[in-house]
């Protein structure tokens, strides 16, 4: 039986939008701590907030298949009814969605898929 690690052997950085594997967990820290990213993201018309981002470590835990880098996550960032009629905003942070991707191209495709998915949603 396979053991699954918490801890990835690998980590990895951008050049460019090509993902490079990196052993070295201090030269990985130093690259994650000033890099940029982003993948996109954005403010749909209703309010909610996509972003598409690397992720620097495997988030595939179950060890099938390629590694995963990228994420595309979908926040509520709009204003909210409670119960009692108060608005309030809820808080990004508040996920709605999520998926995960091998590669920058992917992570591209799939950012715009979840567009297309949440940008006619409504509350």
């Amino acid at each position: 039986m396979k053991k699954i690690s918490s801890v990835s052997e690998f980590y990895y950085i951008l050049k460019g939008k090509k993902v490079v594997e990196c052993r070295d967990l201090l030269e990985w820290g130093k690259w994650f701590k000033t890099a940029d990213r982003i993948v996109k993201q954005e403010t749909l018309n209703n309010g909610l907030f996509v972003s598409t981002v690397f992720l620097g470590l495997n988030h595939n835990f179950l060890n099938k298949g390629k590694p995963l880098l990228f994420e595309t996550m979908v926040f509520a960032s709009r204003k909210e009814k409670t119960k009692f009629g108060i608005k309030k905003k809820v808080k990004i942070g508040d996920e709605l969605d999520q998926d995960r991707y091998h590669t920058w191209k992917e992570s591209e495709v799939g950012h715009q898929r979840m567009v297309k998915k949440w940008e006619g949603w409504k509350k």
